[in-house]
């Protein structure tokens, strides 16, 4: 990959100094910032940079609030400084993933994290403080009081002499070390355990930046440009290296390795190097939470570098090409989806024409409207490729047959419209029983056909139709967006409806690109331009569509004589309105949790596998089922009696806690029956999941009055396409009796010729 750098002449006999503090010693790590010094990128942009080393106790965050320095590198500790109060920017991460892992020789036989329970570990305060390093741990668990933290010696000699059991290490250098010595290592790395998180993020002070914005901006395309060349260069950077920055004595063998690995870390999904994503953030903070780092729930969406006026892109030289030559791409719409798009006397306008027009303008591309009158007529064009782009909508299995899709730049909850007189059912598969108007082609029409085929459902040209065959009675609901629904009732005087939050499901709604584009870096561009929205600038676009408007006049002399009987009448129904809701609450949780042992009962999860499966068919993706119950429970009840038998089950609770993933679902299915739902877990990964879970309930001391063996049987399975959700359980629940046949305390997993107990 190779970034368009836009040369900014500046007078090379005026060069302003910068400084930027490492967070360890010169090494191929920090390789991006030698090559932009030496490949002139810092020069043109009217820059002189002097690089620092990490000195001991150096704390990059503290040296730059004190102006010491003006930009640094840091850990992803550095979101738990600026949850704390530092005022602190992320220009860039240098790596999607952190090198930082446990390392382990091969003779010690610790392969996995659970294998550390009693062990010894070597790594320093700021690691330990790497929430990846801990939840993996945590995820095993391992809280702190169950291994043995030392510090670290910053030796591998450690390791191989047995003074640790594992080391705090990078993936990029000690393991080169022990393969240099001829000894064979085990990498435990979080990201492999569902832990990724970001490192090496380049930041300034909030001050540093307010001062000097267009230094900053030059410094952020200047350092990435040299970290492309880096990685598209490694050996001739590591000479470089060796020549100007060897302070660490490597050979050039060693940062050749580190290089590579490296550069597995450095690139996201779409090719680009040092991005950051508030999602990301977001996750890696409620683990800083969970892990009481931060003591408040923080949003990050401000820590992000935001070069604005006029957010530019970093765009490649072949996306620079396409946006000068391309002429002007035809774009169709929704005509009758208010106030989402809609075509009136003034035009095609709406949120979605307004993003659209925001995209235009920042990234360069040049968009010409096709008018068509309905939403299937628009999917038609596509078809037939009188659209290049269609500009509002949602990735289902069957568009993406005949359709490409940009990452979702919008979403809001779909939900179904009844007529106010409703009494019917409020379960979402008997509802659907009963006509159910969706408009023709709508993302819907196919998801709820995919999930529940028996569904009785009057395809419309429009939300308006829809709304009218419920008034009539001819349909009993229809599947909408909220905003669109209230919209379009508003406007044409329908009254007698109300909204049912049963569908579970969201409108996720991206740019929907012709396939004949699919060989261009078009689908990269407008990518890059969704992230560059912010939540400031997607706030206004909604606010000027949706908004409540009041035209009155007052009488003063009435309103006076008014307002103390409104104020009571207000204040009462509030207070009752609160109790209501605090009671719901309660309704709901009781609901949803099972009352012994407060996972999600039996309800709750066949919810979380009509959702996961959902996703699993919109989007193959794997998604994975683990179904267990406990051996001989009958004979603990009888024998100890139920007193100590809920106990059991309590504690078995707590074991799932400790050793389920938090993405993972689970919950009790009924007496001493257990569900787990993985989703983004194939067999394989599953049965590793089970095998984990059957070895810490067999190894767990329960303290019961009598000393009881409590052991698991397990059966494992992988969701098929389309699969009844019945069918997905009942799969998992006869390879569970497989195991139980074979001698309980063991696992086996639905395949057509099973492996057999484990």
């Amino acid at each position: 990959m190779k970034l368009l750098l836009v040369s900014l002449s500046v007078n090379a006999t005026d060069l302003q100094p910068v400084s930027l503090q490492l967070l360890w010693k010169h090494q191929f790590q920090f390789a991006g910032y030698y090559m932009a010094i030496h490949k002139g990128y810092y020069q043109s942009a009217g820059i002189d940079l002097s690089i620092h080393e990490y000195e001991n106790n150096t704390d990059p965050v503290e040296i730059v609030l004190k102006g010491q320095r003006d930009f640094a590198i840091g850990r992803s500790t550095v979101l738990a400084q600026k949850a704390q109060g530092a005022r602190i920017v992320a220009l860039m991460s240098a790596y999607q993933s952190s090198p930082l892992m446990l390392l382990t020789t091969e003779a010690s036989g610790i392969t996995k994290p659970g294998d550390l329970r009693g062990k010894r570990i070597m790594m320093t305060t700021d690691a330990e403080q790497q929430v990846e390093l801990l939840a993996m741990l945590r995820q095993a668990g391992l809280s702190n009081d169950n291994f043995i933290r030392q510090d670290h010696s910053f030796n591998i000699d450690s390791l191989i002499k047995g003074e640790t059991d594992a080391m705090a290490s990078y993936v990029s250098n000690e393991p080169y070390q022990l393969q240099e010595k001829g000894i064979g290592y085990n990498i435990i790395h979080p990201k492999n355990f569902g832990f990724s998180m970001y490192s090496d993020l380049l930041f300034t002070s909030e001050d540093f930046l307010a001062n000097n914005p267009d230094l900053v901006k030059r410094f952020h395309r200047a350092t990435i440009a040299g970290w492309v060349y880096a990685f598209n260069n490694i050996e001739e950077t590591a000479d470089l290296i060796i020549n100007k920055y060897n302070s660490q004595q490597r050979s050039r063998e060693a940062l050749i390795f580190e290089g590579k690995k490296l550069a597995e870390l450095a690139f996201d999904q779409e090719g680009n190097f040092g991005s950051i994503s508030a999602e990301q953030l977001k996750l890696m903070s409620k683990l800083y939470l969970l892990f009481n780092i931060i003591d408040h729930e923080y949003s990050f969406e401000q820590f992000i570098y935001d070069p604005r006026p006029g957010k530019q892109l970093l765009l490649t030289k072949e996306e620079q090409s396409f946006i000068r030559s391309s002429p002007a791409l035809n774009i169709c719409g929704d005509p009758l989806w208010e106030p989402y798009s809609q075509l009136t006397y003034n035009g095609y306008e709406g949120i979605i024409p307004d993003y659209i027009e925001l995209i235009q303008q920042r990234s360069g591309l040049k968009f010409k409207t096709v008018n068509t009158h309905s939403w299937n007529q628009t999917v038609t064009a596509m078809k037939v490729a009188k659209c290049d782009l269609i500009d509002g909508a949602m990735q289902t299995h069957n568009r993406a047959l005949y359709m490409d899709f940009t990452r979702p730049y919008m979403s809001m909850p779909a939900v179904l419209a009844v007529s106010k007189s409703y009494n019917g059912e409020l379960d979402l598969q008997r509802l659907l029983r009963h006509p159910v108007a969706i408009v023709k082609e709508s993302a819907f029409h196919e998801i709820i056909l995919a999930r529940y085929p028996e569904t009785k459902i009057v395809p419309v040209a429009s939300l308006l139709e829809g709304l009218l065959l419920i008034q009539q009675g001819d349909a009993v609901a229809i599947i909408d967006a909220a905003d669109s629904i209230s919209s379009v009732a508003s406007n044409n005087n329908i009254s007698e409806i109300k909204i049912l939050n049963l569908v579970h499901d969201s409108f996720d709604i991206s740019i929907a690109i012709n396939p004949k584009l699919g060989h261009t870096p078009l689908r990269s561009i407008l990518n890059k331009t969704i992230d560059s929205i912010t939540p400031e600038e997607k706030s206004a676009i909604r606010n000027r569509w949706i908004k409540l408007t009041f035209e009155h006049e007052t009488n003063y002399d009435l309103m006076w004589q008014i307002i103390s009987v409104v104020a009571l009448l207000v204040i009462f129904l509030a207070y009752r309105y609160r109790i209501i809701q605090l009671h719901n609450l309660q309704l709901q949780e009781m609901a949803r949790h099972d009352h012994l042992t407060g996972l999600y009962n039996r309800r709750m999860l066949r919810d979380m596998l009509n959702d996961t499966t959902a996703i699993s068919n919109r989007y193959n993706r794997p998604v994975s089922l683990i179904f267990f119950d406990l051996d001989d429970f009958k004979q603990v009840n009888d024998n100890l009696g139920h007193n100590e038998g809920d106990k059991v089950l309590r504690t078995i609770a707590d074991i799932l806690k400790n050793n389920c993933r938090l993405t993972d679902y689970f919950g009790r299915w009924g007496g001493e029956e257990f569900l787990i739902i993985l989703p983004e877990t194939d067999l394989s990964a599953a049965e590793q999941s089970a095998e984990k879970l059957r070895t810490a309930i067999a190894s767990h001391p329960f303290n019961l009055t009598q000393e009881v063996n409590i052991t698991g049987s397990f059966g494992v399975t992988e969701y098929k396409t389309r699969e009844p959700i019945d069918s997905f359980v009942h799969r998992a629940d006869q390879a569970l009796y497989r195991a139980k046949a074979a001698g309980k305390n063991c696992i086996c997993k639905d395949e057509l010729i099973p492996d057999g107990p484990r």
